[in-house]
């Protein structure tokens, strides 16, 4: 029998009778719990699923079992390029090991963020990756405190005191990387550029490492805070004549920011004004002239996140819960030359 001769999709029965074992066997190996099945058997039931086109119905196992192979993720923003490159990492991740992804998008909402976890739990995933919109972190910690919670981890974000596993750029490094090239290239000012931080772990931290170096260094600038693009068009005059005497560069919190900047500055960029972001290399190479950045790798962030989960949810880790700091890579293009 195959799906060619009916007009049905074949079941776990059918591979069972092929097979010439029992419905039991065939649910353990596809939930990976092999015990003592032979090699020859778990051989011959892969080749029958492939010759049958079998597909698990993962939702109908998810309701059936303690293990549903499936996991979900909530993502900020997932119109942003970022998402979807750390989308793509934890995607790689999953097809490694067989288990499916769920995902679905906050709008930049906190009611929704919740709303996206409930929603997911409900279709009994396994764990949950979740790359918060911020000022969530309540709600967030409650859930990781709460008795017999599906494993969580953090992606792009902390919530301090660490109440699950985090994933984010070692942004300290990066910012310190960065303004010591700037440094380097004879900028006498740098003005970080950022919507507002409050609530956002990785504002925050780049906010705070630029604020430090600012402090202790012999390079002088200051935070250039906006609500919106008209607000920034608005501000930048003003910014960029404090610092007229010498050559300042914008260094933008990340691509949303960079891409702001370049609307609202004049094109060609003044003589003495640079351009610095953290944004994807790809992205920052072919703006313009190019623009230099600090490349954060969310592919493989997104991979250390999923890595991370199902070492918790089908490993049996039990070590405690950690901050992975992933590096950026400062990539040098001639908006800073």
């Amino acid at each position: 029998m195959s799906r060619r001769t009916t007009n049905r999709q074949p079941s776990m029965g059918d591979v069972a009778a092929a097979v010439g074992v029992s419905k039991t066997t065939i649910s353990r190996y596809l939930h990976g719990n092999f015990g003592y099945m032979s090699d020859e058997t778990k051989a011959r039931i892969a080749q029958v699923i492939d010759e049958l086109g079998y597909r698990p119905n993962r939702m109908a196992q998810g309701l059936k079992a303690t293990v549903s192979h499936m996991i979900g993720v909530t993502i900020a923003d997932i119109g942003n390029p970022f998402s979807s490159l750390l989308l793509k990492g934890i995607q790689q991740v999953c097809r490694e090991r067989d288990v499916q992804l769920l995902v679905s998008d906050s709008n930049n909402r906190r009611e929704l963020e919740q709303a996206n976890i409930e929603s997911l739990l409900d279709a009994q995933v396994d764990g949950l990756i979740v790359n918060t919109v911020g000022g969530n972190d309540t709600w967030l910690t409650a859930y990781c405190a709460a008795d017999g919670h599906k494993p969580m981890v953090l992606l792009d974000r902390i919530v301090q005191p660490i109440a699950c596993d985090c994933v984010q750029t070692d942004n300290p490094a990066a910012v310190s990387a960065m303004m010591g090239h700037l440094r380097e290239r004879g900028f006498d000012a740098v003005v970080f550029v950022t919507r507002p931080t409050e609530g956002i772990s990785t504002r925050t931290a780049r906010r705070g490492a630029v604020e430090s170096y600012l402090r202790d260094g012999d390079v002088r600038g200051e935070i250039a805070v906006y609500e919106t693009v008209d607000g920034l068009r608005a501000m930048l005059p003003q910014v960029l004549s404090r610092y007229a005497d010498g050559r300042v560069c914008l260094f933008s919190n990340n691509e949303e920011t960079m891409r702001d900047l370049l609307e609202t500055l004049p094109q060609p960029l003044p003589d003495g004004v640079g351009l610095c972001a953290f944004a994807e290399e790809l992205w920052a190479r072919f703006c313009g002239f190019g623009i230099t950045c600090l490349d954060q790798g969310p592919v493989e962030m997104g991979r250390v996140a999923a890595e991370t989960l199902m070492a918790r949810v089908y490993d049996g880790s039990d070590a405690p819960y950690a901050v992975v700091d992933v590096p950026a890579r400062l990539c040098i293009f001639d908006s800073t030359r």
